[in-house]
């Protein structure tokens, strides 16, 4: 069985998808500094009956990228989806507030690192065949959160650079998707509960506007991804999926 490479499993999102896909196919999971919580995580998932293994990638060098998805795809003998749950810290303030380091930071590695994503492993799957993508936006590409431009801004680019590949290598029957999750209880909500008094608006912005009263549950999530590199979606591709209780309808 091919397997499935996965990007950010070690993030509060990825560490909830990870254990699901590996019930699917055999997991490459890459990690860029946390390599104790990849090794957990194989283990965890070895533990439970399945196959695993941890590799280092920096997704701002595209060679990196591209040795992963070879790497991962000679370990299973072909890879049949590519997740990427990553997104780097943001800072959840007005946009007027926000420096330029951050701002070529947050760009650098949202942007050009799924890029590079895209790119390889979109090559990697038409060259073998045909296979699934997956990569994480924000329900800020749907409906626009004041003082949350550091993560609408960018994911917007990467939901363009998601519907581009879909038309670009749908003939090669590679499919290309983004999640878009809205208030999720797992990662980066629970630091911004904590950062500041902004940061703490946002979030409590976002729940006030979502219809269904509640956040997200990871599980929730791991759902959809697992469905999206599923075959019952084998005719879903150049779509951004909202998973947000209705906050972007």
């Amino acid at each position: 069985m091919k397997g499935i490479a996965i990007l950010g499993a070690t993030g509060g999102l990825g560490s909830a998808i990870a254990p699901l896909l590996a019930q699917r196919a055999p997991l490459t999971i890459g990690y860029s500094r946390s390599r104790d919580k990849a090794t957990a995580l194989v283990s965890n998932i070895e533990g439970a009956g399945g196959k695993a293994q941890a590799l280092q990638v920096d997704m701002t060098q595209g060679e990196s990228v591209r040795a992963f998805f070879e790497q991962a795809s000679a370990r299973w003998g072909g890879l049949q989806a590519i997740v990427s749950s990553t997104g780097p810290a943001i800072p959840l303030r007005p946009m007027s507030q926000v420096s330029e380091d951050d701002f070529q930071r947050i760009y650098q590695t949202d942007v050009y690192g799924s890029f590079n994503v895209l790119r390889h492993g979109s090559a990697l799957l038409a060259a073998n065949g045909g296979g699934a993508m997956v990569l994480f936006v924000t329900t800020a590409v749907l409906r626009t959160l004041e003082n949350d431009g550091m993560s609408g801004g960018p994911k917007t680019a990467v939901a363009g650079l998601i519907r581009q590949f879909a038309r670009e290598t749908g003939a090669a029957n590679v499919r290309c998707n983004g999640v878009a999750p809205g208030v999720i209880d797992a990662g980066i909500v629970h630091s911004s509960f904590e950062a500041d008094e902004v940061a703490k608006g946002v979030i409590a912005d976002c729940m006030n506007k979502t219809p269904m009263g509640r956040m997200g549950k990871p599980e929730e999530i791991a759902a959809l991804v697992d469905f999206l590199v599923s075959p019952g979606a084998g005719y879903i591709s150049g779509q951004i999926i909202g998973i947000d209780g209705g906050y972007s309808a």
